[in-house]
């Protein structure tokens, strides 16, 4: 009985919702191990994680786990890979170890030259799409700053409301303490200790003098301009 080696892999984004999770993903693979009597000896996954870049935790797993003749089983291609080149690494370095991949949804696979042309042109459109995806989200981003919509984290001393940055009463507090220890002279360090000591967390974090630093560095660009 040939041994599979399942991989999946999930990336929220803003149509989240035309996504498949890392567990449906797996289900389809079992059914197809199933379907082909492979025996399964592991499951690997990695969450929220690009399919253009190669260092993944679950997949790094997954390669080693692939014993010479085993099968690196994945649901479709784009769940691989969405760049051609990270796809080809990754199938080279199956093929090195003597496995092949195969995909649940009965893509051809890279034992022939229709195979190997096939996942190419796979790879190559999910780069594309990939692409598409980050260019609409570019733009809808772009026409959302245009609209004054505040995108993004807001700074220190701020916070969002109705997609307008408004004034944050309790951090403004906090950056006006932080200035009259930075007036007194105070380290960075001590800083950081009397205001988690005397004003608590800042967003649910401690403060750090690294934080503190970066305040400074607003607030004095603040002060020139």
């Amino acid at each position: 009985m040939p041994h599979a080696v399942l991989y999946a892999r999930f990336s929220p984004r803003p149509n989240a919702d035309e996504c498949d999770s890392n567990h449906h993903q797996l289900e389809r693979c079992k059914k197809y191990c199933l379907s082909k009597d492979y025996y399964i000896k592991g499951m690997y996954w990695d969450d929220s994680i690009s399919g253009k870049t190669l260092i993944r935790h679950g997949l790094t797993n997954a390669l080693d786990a692939l014993q010479t003749g085993w099968v690196l089983i994945v649901d479709r291609q784009d769940r691989l890979a969405r760049d051609l080149l990270v796809s080809l690494t990754i199938h080279h370095e199956v093929e090195k170890r003597g496995c092949t991949i195969e995909f649940a949804d009965g893509s051809p696979i890279r034992t022939t030259p229709e195979g190997k042309l096939f996942q190419s042109m796979l790879a190559a459109f999910a780069a594309f799409e990939r692409d598409k995806i980050a260019e609409r989200t570019k733009i809808g981003m772009a026409r959302k700053k245009a609209e004054g919509v505040w995108i993004g984290r807001p700074p220190i001393g701020y916070r969002v409301a109705e997609g307008k940055l408004c004034t944050n009463e309790s951090e403004q507090h906090a950056i006006k303490l932080l200035l009259q220890c930075y007036y007194e002279k105070f380290t960075p360090s001590e800083t950081a200790s009397w205001l988690n000591m005397h004003n608590g967390l800042l967003r649910d974090k401690p403060w750090t003098a690294r934080k503190v630093l970066s305040v400074l560095a607003k607030q004095k660009k603040l002060d020139k301009a």
